[in-house]
């Protein structure tokens, strides 16, 4: 190349790195509002943690032992006329349901009920409404329904759960697969691995930490699941958690990292905190911060509660009983062409 082509060449090809240069951002901003984000997600998580082991551990026991001792009575009276009330129901039930299976008026079929429930089961004649049907279909729709939709549920959750540990085989395999097929990747992997791992140990193994919190405790356990399942991103998650928590953050971490482990612990405080919002609707929720004053009303409410169930409940069985006191009237009245 001649002098003036390479003076040409330079001179073009300097004009283009100008126009073309990169526009270098600096991270710092970026990653520092990454860790306060990502602390003040870990912050909530806690305080709802907190939130629901005082409920389980001490405001549930002590609503439950006050509601022994001081609505006792009232709950005997209450439990006797629910049974009472269901036997009524449900005997109900069962008339209305075989008189529509013999289409037969409902006082014979109370009868007819009754005269087999006093004869022996070997000497009893052959019906088809109890041979053949299948047993206490009469019995109430709304626990069948539940109970259908629940299997349903079930089985849908275990399908979910065999596609779940589908998924997580076939990651398994490509983690495998990846660090196996080639020696050198093999080796590289488990070297990263087990530095990962024994950073982690530094902070959450119980010989170093005596005195963990349950938070570290089940990130230990955690990070030892991860370390045999050869689970690295779940080892590189917790040492994250541990270097946002100790204020240990350096440019090892990543901000892919940061990132990646604000979405995840997002998604738990949102669960956490859904199941805050459920414990608060229930009444022995912060039972053991009320005062003397505040459970005499609450008793005095539940009492009310309790008698107007108590009361519905009477006028209901009334309702049965006098259903069947007519079904008797008539059978006394008819019993010649009943037999």
């Amino acid at each position: 190349m001649s002098l003036r082509k390479e003076v040409i060449f330079w001179k073009c090809h300097e004009d283009f790195l100008k126009k073309s240069a990169l526009i270098l951002i600096d991270s710092t901003l970026i990653r520092k509002n990454a860790i306060k984000d990502l602390k003040t997600i870990l912050k909530k998580i806690e305080k709802s943690k907190l939130e629901i082991n005082s409920y389980l551990e001490v405001a549930k026991p002590e609503f439950t032992k006050w509601y022994n001792e001081e609505l006792t009575s009232i709950n005997s009276k209450m439990e006797k006329l629910e049974k009472k009330f269901y036997d009524l129901n449900n005997a109900v039930r069962e008339v209305f349901a075989y008189a529509d299976f013999h289409k037969i008026p409902y006082d014979q079929a109370y009868f007819y009920i009754q005269e087999r429930l006093k004869t022996p089961p070997e000497e009893r004649e052959f019906d088809p409404f109890y041979d053949e049907e299948e047993k206490g279909y009469w019995e109430d729709d709304e626990s069948n329904d539940n109970g259908s939709k629940n299997r349903t549920n079930q089985s849908k959750d275990q399908d979910w759960e065999d596609i779940f540990e589908e998924w997580r085989a076939s990651q398994k395999e490509d983690v495998n697969s990846s660090s196996t097929s080639d020696p050198k990747s093999k080796h590289n992997f488990e070297i990263e691995k087990t530095k990962i791992f024994r950073s982690i140990a530094k902070y959450l193994h119980p010989d170093k930490n005596k005195e963990q919190s349950p938070e570290e405790k089940e990130n230990w356990l955690t990070a030892l699941h991860n370390y045999t399942e050869n689970n690295l991103t779940g080892l590189k998650d917790i040492l994250t958690w541990i270097r946002i928590n100790k204020e240990e953050v350096n440019d090892e971490v990543s901000i892919s990292e940061l990132l990646s482990l604000n979405a995840k612990y997002k998604v738990d405080l949102k669960k956490i905190q859904k199941d805050v919002r459920t414990y608060k609707k229930y009444p022995d929720w912060n039972f053991n911060k009320l005062s003397k004053v505040e459970k005499k009303y609450m008793k005095q409410e539940i009492k009310e509660d309790i008698q107007s169930e108590y009361t519905r409940l009477y006028y209901e069985i009334e309702k049965i009983e006098y259903l069947i006191s007519n079904w008797n009237k008539n059978i006394r009245q008819n019993a010649r062409y009943l037999r």
